[in-house]
This record gives structure tokens, sequence and C-alpha cells, in this order.
């Protein structure tokens, strides 16, 4: 037996190796290989009938412009390097990031579709367009002119008659310097002693010393620092044109570690659900009826089943789900889908009891993950008893393994990052 597998093996080899020299000398002969989309949607049938929108190239322009404000697209790529540790990954780069939002909005998937969502005739108004401000921690690079005063030291040498010193040979100056010299020659004749002196014949010994100080010299230089401000980044915000219906945009957000080390570059998972996450909560950034709800799931919650989860509605509390979802740890060990869900399900139900949000309320549920899920069938029953629809996004091929969780979804998205190259 161990014969005949050694002997098939062999024989495939050289059918790869007679395969491999066939496309070398005649590509031609060879059948090219068709490439896999990098993103896949499946509709479901509540769909069908309906109208499909297509972003318009102002649309996109004003997303990528509002992301490049908020500095989004720097903040994603300093997440891919953090993952790869070298800044070896594709998506380090935020210009590729701002390719990938583009690309994002222009394949039109179902979840990015429903935040575009208009009204019917009559519903609402046309829509407003008004500036927000909203703060940011930016770092300025600012050249004043400076005046430095640059130390250097100064050493001055001084002659004195009296030790200490290094004792110096030289000849009498003046008559004060006769008391310095020998009484060789201070007996001498006053002529000669005169004489003497005029010419510089009389040797006497002096004693110099050093003296050190320092001075500042003043010069006037060009100064350039950095330091980081508080800026107020102005953002033109889309208001109204969505009727008086809100929208319940529930997102289960997966944190498991799998989505950084199942993958490669390391961590494109999690930058690819990331850029997802967030270009749905900025193109909703100023629609005042689209409310969103937050839980980050893997072993457990969080927020924890116990607690609310985090809304945000207004446009300062949905900047501030932006900033939580980049901070996201993923350290998660398990991808417990069903508790998700569940909890969901149960927020989902007090919400619509307690009539906060009014009648007609549309919620939806978008659950992004990269794992595969045990799905019991009652969950599906009491999505569809709810009137919640399950937007599911699968991140990577293994995802695409999911048949119950894609059976009850509304609508499927598989976005592979793998084969996307901006």
């Amino acid at each position: 037996m161990v014969i005949v597998q050694n002997v098939l093996r062999f024989i495939a080899q050289l059918f790869s190796f007679f395969s491999q020299m066939m496309g070398s000398f005649f590509p031609a002969l060879v059948r090219r290989r068709k490439l896999r989309p990098w993103m896949t949607v499946r509709k479901g049938k509540s769909r069908a009938g309906g109208q499909e929108l297509v972003a318009t190239d102002e649309d996109i322009s004003r997303l990528l412009q509002r992301m490049e404000q908020l500095q989004d697209t720097s903040q994603l790529s300093k997440r891919a390097v953090g993952f790869t540790g070298q800044g070896s990954d594709f998506f380090a780069d935020p210009a590729v990031i701002t390719r990938l939002v583009g690309a994002l909005l222009h394949a039109n998937p179902p979840f990015l579709h429903l935040a575009r969502t208009r009204p019917d005739e009559g519903e609402g108004t046309a829509g407003n367009v008004q500036t927000e401000y909203l703060l940011r921690e930016s770092e300025v690079i600012t050249t004043e002119p400076y005046t430095l005063f640059i130390p250097q030291l100064k050493v001055e040498h001084m002659e004195s008659r009296r030790p200490p010193g290094m004792p110096v040979p030289r000849v009498a100056r003046t008559l004060a310097d006769l008391r310095s010299a020998s009484l060789l020659y201070q007996t001498l004749p006053e002529d000669l002693l005169i004489a003497r002196l005029v010419e510089g014949s009389i040797p006497i010994m002096a004693y110099r010393s050093e003296r050190k100080h320092f001075i500042f010299k003043q010069e006037d230089r060009l100064y350039t620092r950095r330091e980081k401000r508080i800026t107020r980044v102005p953002v033109e915000i889309e208001t109204g044109g969505e009727g008086q219906t809100s929208r319940l945009m529930y997102l289960l957000f997966d944190r498991s570690t799998s989505l950084v080390r199942n993958c490669t570059p390391r961590g494109s998972f999690a930058v690819m659900q990331l850029a997802v996450a967030l270009t749905m909560v900025r193109m909703d950034l100023g629609k005042p009826h689209a409310r969103y709800y937050y839980r980050a799931f893997a072993e457990r919650l969080d927020p924890l089943a116990i607690d609310p989860p985090i809304i945000a509605k207004t446009v300062k509390e949905k900047d501030h789900l932006a900033e939580r979802l980049m901070s996201t740890n993923f350290s998660g060990e398990a991808t417990n889908v069903m508790d998700a869900l569940t909890t969901a399900a149960d927020d989902i139900e007090k919400i619509i009891q307690s009539g906060e949000l009014g009648e007609g309320v549309r919620p939806r549920v978008c659950l992004m993950t990269d794992g595969r899920a045990t799905i019991y069938r009652s969950i599906g029953v009491r999505l569809k008893s709810l009137g919640i629809e399950l937007d599911t996004v699968l991140i990577g091929q293994e995802a695409s393994h999911n048949p119950e969780l894609i059976s009850l979804s509304t609508t499927v998205s598989l976005v592979d990052p793998s084969i996307w190259r901006g």
C-alpha cells in the first residue's frame, strides 16, 4: 500500500512538472485561471423586487473626504502597521485604505446599500447640507524665529608679580617692575639703571594665571518644532432626505484574535472589518433617523449582556462609536455568534416595546465575523417574528463555510482581503 502511494505521489509531481514546462514554452496552450472576486454578495428574497440604489460619484467623493478629514484612513493604516510590526502590509498605506473605501462604495454591498436608503414619495424633505465641528488631536509643525544665546568658554590670561602661577621670564618694562628685579640690578647707579631699563636688559620673573568664564553669543535662527493640538475639524453633514421612519442599525462586531492571526498579511482581516464598520458609521454620521447600537463579541460580549449596548444617535455619539471601533482589542479566544444574536434580539425587542423610536421601526442587524458558527433554528424564527433583517458580512474564505448562518441571513457579503489589491 505504501509503495502504491509513493508511485502515485511521484506521478503527480511528474505531471505538475510537465504542466509547468508546457506553460513556460507554450503559454497559449495553458488555460488561464479565472480570478475570484474579492467581494461576493448574495441578496435575499426580500430584496428581489426592490429598487437598486447606486452611489453617485459625488456621494463617494464626499464620504472619502469626510473620512480623510476625520483621520480614519491614517488610523486604519496605523492599525495595519501595528499588526504586522514592520509596515509590510499593503493596508499600511493611507492611500491604499482610501482606494479600499472607494472600492467598497462602488461595489454597493447590502450593508452600505441600507445606509443609503431613500425616503418614499412624500415621506420626507430633501437633504440639506450643514457644517458640523468635531474635535481632533493633530500634530502641527511650526517654524518660528527665535533668538538663541549660545554659551562659549572664554579664558583670560593675567600676569601677576606674586605667586602662585606659572612662572614666565621677561624683562622689566616700567619702574614698578624693578621691585621684582634682583637686588643686583636695584643697586646699580641711577643713570645706568635707567639705561638698562630702556634697552630691556633687566630680567624679572612674572607669574601668569588663567581666569575662565562663560559668555553667551546671541544668534537669530528659525526653529521648527512639533506639537499636538486639539483642533476643530469642519465636516459637511447631510441631514434630512431619509423620511421620518427610524432606522435601527445594530452592529455585532467580532473581536476574536483569529482576525489577526489567521490571515496573511497579519491583521488584514481586522483592518478590513474595521474599514467596513467605519464606512457604515461615517455614511450615517448626519442622519438623525439612523440610530446605531453596538456590541463586540468573542467568548463574551462587550458590553456584557446585563448591560445596555452602546447607543449612537447624534453626530458626536457616532463619532465616539467610530473611536471605540478603532480602539478594539482583538484578543477574544472564541466566537459565540449565537449569544450575540440572542442578546441583539433581546435588545431590539425591548427597544420596540418601549416605543422610544416611534412606530414603523426598521430594525437591522449587521453581523461581522470570520469564523464558523453553530446556529440554532430558534434564533432564526425569533428574528423573523420581530421583523429583524440580518445582514451578514463574512471576512475571509474560511467564513464562507457557514450554511446555517447564511440560511437565516437576509443578505450575505463575503469579503476576502487576501484577493483585493488596490
